[in-house]
């Protein structure tokens, strides 16, 4: 069995790299940190749409490249290498929820103006409910006469201030399901919301809004469209934060190969050796556990919110890991502004928080073996 990735998913991801370090730099996350949010700029935005990032997950049949999840994943780890903001992540995770859960309208013409870059889409999750995930939200649509009206609060909405299409996850009769809301609906307001690293986040306000019943996702009643978007979304969180370790390791290998001390390089000793070993074991489990994520994802495994799930626990802390052996072990230098180095820790140590954390994620991956073994006992079979 080969382990490695296609050719096609090669050849993109060494185009995302080459790309986004020609035409983007880490300058514009520093200064995000003392003014407004990093945005990506039209132009390279409307590049991007132009290569097909937009739909590279999504079937032939929509106008993707069907590439599928690991694809997806790739130009998330990309950008997350590069300190792209959030909006190429949040656009792929869209459009690969309308992909695959979509219907009508949304996808035969919104899809289509996604993939192409003319509408920027995100997904509004999250609660003050003191808790993580799609379940148990307080977000309701009361429908009547082929329409909805949603009132609520969302927050912690990733790209909140530049996105043109909001899916929401609402409850409808104690039922929840996906809807696609239009940014500037009466009754829809956005509020900014501070991140460590300077991305746009945003609190968004449903007062009565009013929503056409052709703008759900899915069929509802089982709640699958929903709980499959977040565990897309998750997957490219990690995704990001996978690149984030990988550009902060690179970097820190690459000083520790020319900082002299004693009259060698530091990377010699073995106390910084062992810790740039143990650093890189652990970027290439997470590695391994995203890609089992997304291929359970392509092949709707009914344990694939739980390999998800893995895979962000153990990348969450194999990322902060990563970033703060980069800032230790370059030692003074390593806290300054200029050097990236911190640009890495505060967006790992805000995505490690976003999509749930390391210990919400455990507990899914332990509510799925409680289950799977509870079945196997209730069916008289050996639980092993």
């Amino acid at each position: 069995m080969n382990f490695e990735l296609s050719d096609d998913l090669v050849a993109l991801r060494d185009v995302a790299r080459e790309f986004l370090s020609e035409r983007w730099t880490t300058e514009a996350a520093r200064k995000a940190l003392d003014g407004p949010a990093a945005v990506v700029p039209e132009a390279l935005w409307a590049q991007m749409a132009d290569m097909g990032w937009f739909g590279a997950a999504c079937g032939e049949a929509s106008g993707g490249s069907g590439l599928g999840m690991t694809a997806a994943a790739l130009l998330a780890m990309e950008a997350g290498r590069a300190l792209l903001p959030s909006a190429l992540m949040s656009t792929l995770a869209g459009a690969i929820a309308i992909d695959r859960s979509g219907q009508g309208k949304l996808k035969g013409e919104v899809l289509p103006a996604i993939i192409a870059g003319t509408i920027p889409v995100t997904l509004a999750f999250e609660e003050q409910n003191g808790t993580w995930g799609p379940d148990g939200g307080a977000l309701v649509a009361d429908a009547a006469q082929g329409e909805l009206s949603v009132s609520g609060t969302k927050i912690l909405v990733p790209d909140a201030g530049t996105a043109r299409l909001y899916l929401s996850s609402v409850s409808v009769a104690g039922r929840s399901m996906l809807l696609a809301v239009p940014a500037g609906l009466p009754g829809l307001t956005s509020a900014a919301m501070a991140r460590i690293d300077g991305q746009d986040l945003g609190e968004l306000c449903f007062d009565q809004v009013v929503v056409a019943t052709d703008q759900m996702l899915g069929a509802y009643e089982d709640g699958s469209a929903v709980r499959e978007a977040y565990a897309v979304w998750t997957v490219l969180v990690a995704a990001d934060l996978l690149g984030c370790a990988e550009a902060a390791m690179d970097m820190t290998v690459e000083y520790c190969k020319q900082r002299m001390q004693f009259g060698r390089p530091i990377g010699a000793f073995q106390a910084v050796s062992h810790r740039l070993a143990d650093v890189q074991v652990s970027i290439e489990i997470g590695r391994s556990l995203l890609y089992a994520a997304c291929l359970s994802l392509d092949e709707q495994r009914s344990d694939a919110c739980a390999l998800v799930s893995a895979a962000k626990a153990f990348i969450n802390e194999a990322a902060i890991e990563s970033c703060e052996a980069a800032m230790q072990l370059h030692g003074g230098i390593g806290y300054t502004w200029e050097l990236d180095v911190h640009l890495y820790l505060r967006r790992v140590r805000s995505n490690a928080v976003t999509a749930g954390d390391a210990s919400y994620h455990r507990e899914v991956v332990v509510r799925h073996l409680s289950d799977r073994y509870a079945d196997q006992s209730d069916a008289g079979a050996e639980v092993t």
